[in-house]
């Protein structure tokens, strides 16, 4: 496979001219055509292809992945039992195509995010975890870092819109059972790090910046110790005119505990609106200390739970909302370039890669397959993957995850048509 052998190009650089990036990536990997909706389907790797031990992923959901336009996307590896966390083995960027993979980033780190308008990444040091940078790949130069005190976690971090500033936060306390001290700082290249805020009794993570203004970001804020809110996604403003919880008007839905919240979360492209999901559901299971996998029991499964989609207008409170129909739930989501469609996949047994028309909401659930992918097997718990699908830049088709845990389990790419 081109992820191990750099398969080669096939054509002229000038037949592939005005060609979509999907089409581009026809000529260099294998795939098949997915009986029921017609799209292509591109194995760009499998797990097959390499140890048994080795496991291909995409970065984050909420990050960005891609450089040159979405020609090159960053990937990376981990054992199976590292999965999700960040302590990955390799990272390197893939030429989708001509297959060419690269390492242009420092080895002792782990890259968590990039930004291709200003070629600088946002990376984390591996061994500890006690160290973040802002790394240019021009110049292969550190152009700002923070380290994280003794007594101090890393809780997370984000690019901003303009491609140039970055967001950390650290912790001192153990979410979410007992006192949280939170702090964000703002990173700016050629200068010390600033100190943006604290939060006490408060466990901040989860940064994701507006795509449309370079000064907003939003947050999750959850209260530590635990108690019940019906909203820790928070928006602010660097210059902090501007801090406060994202609104929920009077037909929002809303939680029942803190436990389903809207968490993972992704912003719309005009920056109008945040996607993510809840769990109105009163039953949550067994959870009496959240935070820890181990204390949620053997039979705790996210995928057994009642979730409903959101695309929340975070300035009005509007909610657009629909449950979940049975085995659509697949944690994570993203939102094409064009701001039409959320993009998902479903749980074990619905083995679909899907759209949803995100104004459609407003008339309840709606859903277009764009392809089947290789059987997923999952218990839903935090420590196996997800699809964290991918939009390509030009949107041409949707990079994710699948086939877990098997031998087809790795990186696809599925044509899209919008």
């Amino acid at each position: 496979m081109a992820i191990e052998q750099g398969i080669a190009r096939t054509g002229s650089d000038d037949a592939l001219v005005g060609r979509s990036v999907f089409d581009q990536a026809c000529c260099v990997f294998d795939g098949w055509t997915d009986i029921e909706t017609g799209a292509r389907v591109l194995r760009l790797d499998v797990r097959g292809d390499r140890e048994v031990s080795a496991v291909w992923q995409t970065l984050y959901q909420q990050a960005q992945c891609f450089l040159r336009g979405g020609r090159q996307v960053v990937l990376r590896t981990c054992r199976d039992n590292d999965w999700p966390g960040l302590r990955t083995d390799a990272a390197c960027l893939l030429d989708l195509t001509t297959g060419e993979i690269t390492h242009p980033f420092p080895p002792e780190y782990m890259v968590v995010e990039v930004c291709d308008t200003t070629q600088i990444a946002l990376l984390l040091r591996r061994d500890d975890e006690r160290q973040v940078i802002l790394w240019d790949l021009y110049s292969e130069q550190t152009l700002a870092s923070i380290d994280v005190p003794e007594g101090w976690s890393f809780s997370g971090m984000c690019a901003l819109a303009d491609g140039q500033r970055a967001l950390v936060g650290h912790i001192q306390g153990r979410p979410h059972n007992e006192p949280v001290h939170s702090r964000v700082y703002l990173l700016i290249p050629g200068e010390p790090a600033r100190l943006l805020f604290e939060a006490q009794n408060f466990t901040c993570n989860h940064f994701q910046g507006c795509p449309t203004d370079p000064n907003v970001f939003a947050y999750d804020r959850w209260p530590a110790p635990r108690r019940d809110v019906a909203q820790v996604m928070h928006i602010a403003s660097l210059d902090g005119s501007f801090h406060e919880p994202a609104k929920l008007d009077a037909y929002a839905v809303r939680p029942v505990s803190m436990l389903g919240v809207r968490d993972h979360y992704v912003w719309t492209p005009d920056g109008q609106r945040i996607v993510s999901y809840l769990n109105p559901d009163p039953d949550l299971g067994p959870t009496p200390q959240m935070g820890n996998e181990k204390s949620f029991g053997t039979d705790f499964n996210h995928f057994t739970f009642p979730w409903v989609l959101s695309a929340l207008d975070w300035r009005t409170g509007e909610d657009l909302s629909a449950p979940y129909p049975a085995g659509r739930w697949g944690c994570h989501m993203t939102v094409t370039p064009d701001g039409r469609y959320i993009v998902s996949a479903g749980g074990p047994g619905y083995d679909y890669l899907y759209a949803i028309e995100l104004d459609g909401l407003r008339h309840g659930w709606n859903e277009q397959r764009i392809c089947s992918y290789p059987r997923t097997v999952s218990q839903g718990r935090n420590h196996e993957p997800f699809a964290f699908p991918f939009v390509l830049p030009d949107g041409s088709g949707v990079l994710f995850n699948a086939g877990w845990p098997g031998p087809d389990h790795g990186i696809y790419l599925a044509q899209t048509e919008w």
